[in-house]
């Protein structure tokens, strides 16, 4: 039934208040009082319990010297003698105990009993040292090593005259006679009063503290009966006008339906639940219109979230569209730099590959930072735990920015302290990417002073270690309100930054990301226009010995030894790069450059391993690879795919096709090494031990491709094409250069007709996807000058700057051309004594008619003179300076045939053996 009575809901508010405070001041005052009366309780017990161990103290300490004076007496030993005089002097029992009666403020009564017994025990002293001094004259004692207290006592005539014997018998006389006792009595006896005195005192203070506890227990049960009751009033309030009427509208509201025409709840409890119960009454009618438009709005949001999640769609395959297109290329730089770290360099050289290497993969990193801010923003960046040697990767890293650094005349310094570990175990190539980014920062914003970088560790223990990585530099500082944003997504140090130095602002906000999944935390110090250093922390597993690149391959190229691999791939030139790289790592390997070639190879032949390409035309990967599955059944070989799409799904999409592991483009040897044994059944220490090559034969091994002439230096001249550069990295396989060379003038030497028919329709991306094909290629083979025009012509391409976009087209159809041609040259001297140009003696006659054709040709202003520069080059060489050679043949190759006609005429002219052309 409703209560009659109602409540306003801020009135049982401050009901509530009310009598929690009043409950709160009673127990406070209760808890305060209670506390009182046991504390003065507890200060009473302790006072009786010290008071009447300072009585026993004292007594104590008066029958202490009466023993020692006593024994002294009796067994004339200075030890006993020494103790009296130590209590009285050094310990004073007994002035301690009156100083501690006194800070205790005792009665005067209690007082001037204890200054009695002292008084009598000062007289007694008198005594005792009478009996010490008989004792010591009786032993001719000098009076200089006596106790000072003795030897002041002055012994009367009569016991001067006394014999040694007499003087003895005196001494214990003294100690044991009727007044000694009667002595010792005056002093115990007021101290036994002090006692009783006391003790009746402190029982009375300690029962009246008693007293005041029970009154405290009784008020506390009194208080407990009245916040009983007050409870229990507000709780009667609270069920009668809130917890009743919000069942009863709960109990309606389950069977609520907006079915339901004649539907209301019975207004009750407090005035505001009234309302509520009437305002929701109101509210309902209006409600059944609102169900109309809630049902548009939820179409409208249901249309909103598909065009949400086919923007989110678009954006997935943008971004594995762009890591594809990007990859593709990167993937033959960085496989072409692994293989070209095969063939021997001077140190230099190898320095120089080692900067070009990282300069790779540092641009792999940049890409990789547009796709991390991805993750980062999905939440999906994980680490991977690698065992890696610590100080190779640094040094690795320093050696990328120390030329950079010298370039802008700034000294540079690296330190690793002794105590950091060589090796261990962590996401190596997140590392590395933290470090570019905060050196990259530091050559960048510095321009005069110095880099220096510090490894330390900050804490060791078991098998991991916490590292500190510090960055500093004096560039030019960041200012201090500016720093707490720094590691913000898309912030620099000030406005200008992007404009005068670069940058997106992701760089520093993902390192942060990185090291806080390392377990580490980042931060720097700055002055403006001084410097900074950003240091960051790490914790990383301590690991064992780490074998050296070059040990690593030696032992998979006998691990994989006479295992069969089935390589698809579309793009002829990563095709081949990949193979050679596959070769030299032991493999017997087999190419498809389709997917429906790689399902009839694999129906054939029974392979170990498939790298499986993604995309691929007709059917990709994923297609390919569930065909081969299903064909080949529990027979089938591990599928690995190769995707330049390194975008999230990608893995999970290979995985569902039934392919066995996933690899990233550009091609990451180790990597893939790793990939390969773990799908091979290699990874085991067995396998390895099986091989029979040991630390010491890899070793050994590795020195024996030290010969600096194993590949000869080539005289054809590069400046179209760089064929030294391209065949050390292919280990000096010359043969297999060729072939590359023949499928690139099979494939492009049409380019230039085809670009400006594409341009003549209109179709500016097909003409933007051949320049950028055109452009990849040319960095495979070596081609940079074509390159370099291919990727300046891409960049006019569509601008309305007509003028310019006509001189690109030209300087892009000569290049080209001169590009073909040294290819076509490089090809057909390859080919076998016979069937090309053969290179001619200078005392050869003949040998000198090719000079003189040259000449011809080059005032005729014939392309032709470059091929037949190349082969007489042999006769140039040994009539012309290294100088004068150079000069000749950049002419020719740069086109510039009116110089090079100078030149050339120059030395015709001064052999006057030189017949006429």
């Amino acid at each position: 039934m409703p209560s009659k009575i109602i409540i306003k809901q801020s009135t049982i508010s401050a009901l509530m208040v009310g009598i929690f405070f009043l409950i709160a001041i009673l127990l406070g005052s209760s808890v305060v009082y209670m506390s009182s009366s046991i504390k003065d309780e507890q200060n009473a017990e302790k006072r009786r319990t010290e008071f009447k161990q300072l009585g026993i103290d004292l007594a104590n300490a008066s029958d202490y010297l009466t023993d020692e004076a006593r024994k002294y007496a009796v067994t004339n030993d200075k030890t006993h003698m020494n103790k009296y005089w130590e209590e009285i002097n050094v310990t004073k029992t007994r002035d301690h105990v009156i100083s501690r009666l006194a800070e205790l403020h005792s009665p005067s009564e209690e007082m001037a009993l204890l200054a009695e017994a002292k008084k009598n025990s000062d007289a007694l002293v008198n005594t005792e040292r009478h009996s010490m001094r008989l004792v010591l004259n009786a032993m001719q004692e000098p009076e200089a090593q006596m106790p000072p207290e003795v030897a002041s006592y002055s012994l009367s005539g009569e016991d001067q005259k006394l014999s040694a014997e007499e003087k003895l018998a005196k001494a214990r006389d003294i100690m044991f006679d009727a007044k000694y006792d009667a002595d010792k009595r005056s002093i115990m006896d007021p101290i036994d009063k002090f006692q009783q005195i006391m003790n009746t005192r402190l029982e009375a203070e300690l029962e009246s503290a008693r007293n005041a506890t029970q009154r405290a227990a009784i008020l506390q049960a009194i208080l407990a009966v009245i916040i009983i009751g007050a409870v229990a009033v507000l709780l009667r309030i609270l069920f009668t006008q809130v917890t009743f009427p919000i069942r009863n509208y709960t109990e309606l509201l389950k069977v609520f339906s907006f079915n339901k025409e004649n539907f209301s709840l019975l207004a009750e409890g407090s005035l505001e639940l009234r309302l509520l119960a009437n305002t929701f009454n109101d509210l309902y009618r209006s409600f059944q219109e609102e169900l109309v438009k809630r049902k548009h709005a939820e179409e409208k949001m249901k249309t909103a979230k598909e065009e949400a999640e086919k923007a989110n769609n678009a954006k997935s395959e943008f971004l594995a569209n762009m890591s594809h297109e990007i990859r593709t290329p990167l993937n033959t730089i960085i496989g072409y730099l692994y293989l070209l770290d095969h063939t021997e360099f001077t140190f230099k050289q190898k320095q120089y590959l080692q900067n070009v290497n990282m300069a790779a993969q540092s641009l792999l990193g940049i890409i990789n930072e547009i796709l991390d801010f991805s993750k980062i923003e999905a939440g999906r960046m994980i680490l991977e735990v690698v065992e890696f040697n610590l100080y190779e990767t640094v040094r690795e890293i320093c050696s990328l920015f120390e030329l950079e650094a010298q370039h802008k005349g700034l000294s540079f310094h690296c330190e690793i302290q002794g105590d950091v570990p060589r090796y261990v175990k962590g996401d190596v190539t997140r590392l590395k990417q933290v470090l570019l980014n905060l050196l990259s920062n530091g050559v960048k914003f510095t321009d005069k002073g110095k880099l220096e970088v510090l490894v330390e560790v900050i804490k060791s223990g078991g098998s991991q270690a916490y590292l500190r990585f510090s960055i500093s530099d004096t560039g030019v500082g960041i200012p201090e309100e500016q720093m707490k944003h720094l590691f913000e997504v898309f912030t620099q140090g000030d406005a200008s930054t992007s404009r005068k130095y670069g940058g997106t602002g992701l760089g520093l906000a993902i390192c942060k990301k990185i090291v806080s999944l390392m377990a580490g935390e980042i931060s720097v110090r700055s002055r403006t226009g001084k410097g900074s250093t950003f240091w960051f922390t790490a914790k990383l597993e301590i690991a064992g010995y780490v074998a050296t690149s070059s040990q690593s391959e030696k032992l998979n190229s006998r691990l994989f030894a006479a295992k069969k691999l089935l390589l698809t791939e579309d793009n002829q030139i990563n095709l081949q790069m990949t193979q050679e790289i596959l070769e030299n790592l032991g493999f017997e390997v087999d190419t498809a450059q389709s997917g429906f070639n790689a399902v009839s190879m694999a129906a054939r032949t029974r392979y170990d391993v498939i790298l499986m390409d993604i995309r691929m035309p007709e059917i990709d990967g994923y297609e390919t690879a569930r065909r081969i599955l299903e064909l080949k059944g529990i027979d089938a070989p591990p599928v690995i795919a190769l995707s330049a799409d390194a975008v999230e799904g990608v893995a999970e999409r290979a995985k569902s096709a039934g392919m066995s592991g996933y690899l990233t483009k550009p091609l990451n040897p180790g990597k893939l090494i790793e990939e390969l044994r773990k799908f091979l059944y290699l990874g085991s220490t067995e396998s390895i031990e099986s091989t029979g090559l040991t630390e010491q034969a890899v070793t050994e091994e590795d020195n024996s491709f030290s010969n600096p002439n194993l590949f000869p230096k080539l005289t054809i001249p590069n400046t179209w094409i760089d064929f030294e550069s391209v065949l050390s990295r292919l280990q000096g396989k010359r043969e297999g250069y060729k072939h590359i060379l023949e499928r690139f003038l099979a494939n492009h030497k049409n380019d230039h007709d085809q670009f400006n028919l594409l341009l003549t329709k209109g179709d500016v991306a097909g003409a933007e996807l051949l320049l950028h094909t055109l452009k990849g290629i040319s960095a495979t083979i070596g081609a940079n000058k074509l390159k370099e025009v291919s990727l300046r012509l891409e960049n006019v391409l569509g601008s309305r700057n007509e003028e310019l976009m006509a001189q690109e087209i030209s300087r892009f159809a000569k290049v080209l051309a001169a590009t073909l041609k040294a290819a076509a040259q490089f090809v057909a001297d390859s080919l076998p004594e016979g069937e090309g140009y053969s290179v001619r003696s200078a005392g050869d006659k003949t040998a000198y008619n090719e000079p003189a054709r040259l000449l011809k040709l080059l005032e005729e202003g014939d392309a032709e003179a470059t091929t037949v520069f190349t082969v007489c080059q042999s006769f140039l060489k040994s009539e012309l300076s290294s100088q004068d050679y150079n000069l000749l043949s950049e002419a020719i190759f740069t086109y510039n045939f009116e110089e090079a006609a100078v030149l050339l005429k120059k030395v015709l002219t001064q052999n006057s053996a030189a017949p006429t052309a």
